[in-house]
């Protein structure tokens, strides 16, 4: 027989998340005064709780979900039942280093069910997580902006200086060298722009029956020109369902996988594409491209889908790229409705895709609906 400890009171409970949570928690009234506030709260803001309990809500926390109203002079702040999933709002502090932080309202209600004021919790742990992330992400950027940039600068300083002294051979590979350096730039600058619209849902997609067989042999044949050190090998059967995609996005993941295969494989090697229906509800196809490379060491394989991951070996460092492609490349799918997985031995990796399979039964159900 369980014994539960009923002596432990609403009471006790606050008094331990006031001393010991790591989140923050501000207790406010009716009219939006702030009647209590947690140890987080005072070690985050800098102030002590008798700089803080009185003052109005919206004078700590700036947030855009808070229904403002005003009676008798007073401001009245009311949380809804929406206001309770996290959301970002901004934590005022004395020293001007405003902090975007996740939040949640919860009304604080009386028996009868009349609202008596807001419990506003604070994750502080999420938002310094997400700004040590938010800091390396700009560190990281910087360096892949700077090392093209260095070249394309070092270059054309070069032949505005040297450029009677260089022969056409010289002025003519050096250009080249800063064209190269300029679309790895645009490279670099058009992931960065997807990952933003990723990022923030606001890439736009249409989803309609796609072939996927026509989509796989377009990619090789707008690739063949870097693959023509590779053999590529497709194995598709007939009869495969179109799949739901948009067009666009589909030719996007389909090139990243494939472009990658060849890449990162020593010249001389097979590429194989390969494709399936799998039955079930719902049904998807598969797609998997294997690679005859040096290998994904297990370690890494489960950060390869991050942004900005590239292994540290030979074949990858003298191979451009910008670490965000497998990252895109995994959004698109998900975004899509599908899944991305990778295994991986020396001399053979395979990237499996699935994406949900458009059926004659589907394509009829969409219809109808």
């Amino acid at each position: 027989m369980v014994v539960f400890d009923l002596t432990i009171t609403s009471d006790n409970i606050f008094q331990s998340f006031n001393n010991y949570s790591a989140d923050g928690l501000l207790v406010s009234d009716g009219n939006g005064k702030i009647v209590a506030s947690n140890k987080a709260i005072n070690k985050l803001t800098g102030r002590d709780n008798k700089d803080i309990i009185g003052q109005n809500l919206s004078s700590i926390l700036a947030c855009s979900c808070l229904n403002e109203e005003e009676k008798n002079g007073n401001q009245l702040l009311m949380a809804t039942p929406e206001d309770n999933k996290l959301h970002s709002g901004t934590l005022i502090c004395p020293n001007g280093m405003d902090l975007p932080i996740p939040v949640t309202h919860s009304p604080i209600s009386d028996t009868d069910g009349s609202g008596k004021g807001i419990l506003t919790v604070l994750y502080i742990i999420q938002a310094s997580s997400v700004q040590q992330a938010q800091t390396e992400f700009v560190s990281t950027v910087s360096h892949e902006l700077r090392t093209p940039l260095t070249s394309i600068k070092g270059f054309a300083d070069t032949i505005l200086r040297a450029g009677d002294r260089l022969d056409a051979g010289q002025q003519r590979r050096y250009i080249g060298i800063i064209k190269d350096q300029a679309d790895r730039l645009a490279r670099l600058v058009e992931d960065l722009l997807a990952v933003s619209r990723l990022e923030a849902r606001k890439l736009q997609f249409t989803i309609r029956a796609i072939d996927l067989t026509e989509a796989i042999h377009r990619v090789i044949r707008n690739l063949m020109e870097k693959a023509r050190n590779h053999k590529l090998v497709t194995k598709i059967p007939n009869g495969l369902p179109p799949v739901w995609a948009d067009a666009d996005r589909l030719e996007q993941i389909l090139t990243n996988l494939i472009d990658n295969a060849i890449k990162y494989s020593p010249p001389d090697t097979t590429v194989t594409i390969e494709a399936r229906e799998l039955t079930g509800k719902p049904p998807f196809v598969e797609i998997s491209i294997n690679d005859e490379g040096g290998g994904i060491p297990e370690e890494h394989l489960s950060e390869i889908f991050n942004k900005f991951s590239r292994l540290d070996n030979p074949l990858v460092r003298q191979t451009e790229g910008t670490g965000l492609g497998l990252y895109i490349t995994k959004s698109l799918v998900v975004a899509l409705g599908g899944s991305i997985s990778v295994t991986s031995q020396p001399k053979s990796t395979t990237f499996t895709v699935k994406i949900p399979a458009a059926t004659l039964e589907e394509q009829a159900a969409r219809g109808r609906g």
